[in-house]
């Protein structure tokens, strides 16, 4: 007689689904890394693609009509499902850089500067927003406009990479290296200054921080990163008041706050919950900013006042699809080297970003939805 064949016992079942189980763990995240770094080879391919067009279609211009303006949309087919933002700039000799924001598939990851040549995707950072309690307001049609800011001292300046914080202040600021292993690994000061006042001073911007090796924390105030919030108190962040962001700004006094603040624009008057200063912009006693080194504004904000921006550190700026009208000297006397404007129509006073290296770049124009205006004050 023949013998009946054996089948798997439960035992055996569960053995094989416990082994099926264990190289499904294994072999998860090698996908995962695969799926990730296709995303990453695929906007940065994305990246240098646009640049490469970018850059045909710029020379394009310059014969027939000079102009430098030019969007991604222009040489590339790019979905609204899968990028945020895109940014082309051009240097003096038509190089283009890349700058882009992904969302949908490749939520998470931005190229920044990216050029023909070569683009690298990276993380983008979680935004937080700065404490309401550091800004204030004053209430006008269909919200709120800020009125000041309180930046905060500078309490404390931590090397969390020597090696890293060395190698920047010796290629940023061409110290020597016992120089600079002074300064990353004592409290010691290099030429009566010591690392902390160094950025306490905006000699080293808060963009620098990571490839510094530096965590700063500030306190009795938001820091130079402002991201400002779309509410405040429940009401809808609308306006950036005039000169908000410099030392006429109306300055909340923390101390009035205890546990439990309360922020809004109060006059002069016996309870002294702010500082009032009275400034002039652009004349009069000087006017200066507050160190800001970068700002996120909402997609809430309409109108941003004269000179709000003001002599500040300012690098790069993106102007929401909100904003409808930027006034005389807003962003004026910073960094700028970069601006991102919204395809809406929007009106510019002609000299709201004066004083930047962007606006020193004779190829710079603003894109064709710029309404720019010149108004007397």
């Amino acid at each position: 007689f023949m013998k009946k064949k054996r089948g798997f016992t439960l035992v055996e079942l569960l053995a094989v689904i416990v082994i099926l189980a264990v190289i499904l763990i294994i072999a998860m995240p090698k996908i995962s890394d695969v799926i990730k770094n296709s995303k990453e080879a695929s906007l940065e391919t994305t990246a240098k693609l646009i640049a490469s067009q970018a850059e045909k279609k710029y020379t394009e211009n310059q014969i027939l009509d000079g102009s430098s303006v030019i969007k991604c949309s222009d040489v590339a087919k790019i979905s609204n499902a899968d990028y945020e933002s895109c940014n082309i700039t051009f240097d003096s000799k038509g190089n283009a850089k890349v700058t882009i924001v992904g969302k949908g598939k490749f939520e998470g990851l931005q190229v920044v500067d990216g050029t023909k040549d070569s683009a690298k995707a990276s993380v983008k950072k979680d935004v937080v927003e700065t404490a309401a309690k550091y800004f204030s307001y004053e209430e006008v049609e269909g919200g709120i406009s800020i009125t000041g800011y309180q930046v905060g001292t500078v309490s404390n300046v931590e090397v969390k990479d020597a090696n890293m914080c060395k190698s920047y202040l010796q290629s940023k600021f061409e110290f020597t290296e016992g120089q600079a292993t002074t300064l990353c690994t004592t409290n010691q000061a290099v030429d009566g200054v010591t690392l902390q006042q160094a950025v306490s001073k905006g000699y080293i911007l808060s963009s620098d921080y990571e490839t510094a090796g530096l965590k700063v924390t500030y306190e009795n105030g938001g820091g130079t990163d402002v991201v400002i919030p779309s509410q405040i108190d429940g009401k809808t962040v609308v306006a950036i008041g005039e000169g908000a962001f410099t030392t006429r700004g109306v300055i909340p006094t923390l101390t009035a706050y205890n546990n439990d603040y309360k922020v809004g624009l109060l006059s002069n008057n016996s309870n002294n919950k702010y500082e009032i200063k009275q400034l002039a912009i652009g004349g009069g006693t000087h006017t200066a900013g507050l160190g800001i080194t970068s700002v996120v504004i909402p997609n809430t904000v309409i109108e941003i006042g004269k000179g709000s921006f003001y002599d500040n550190k300012l690098t790069n700026v993106i102007i929401p699809g909100s904003v409808t009208s930027i006034g005389d000297a807003a962003f004026a006397n910073n960094q700028i080297t970069s601006i991102t404007f919204p395809d809406t129509p929007i009106t510019v006073d002609c000299y709201a970003f004066d004083g930047n290296p962007i606006m020193e770049d004779q190829s710079y124009s603003f894109p064709s939805n710029v309404t720019v205006s010149c108004v007397k004050n």
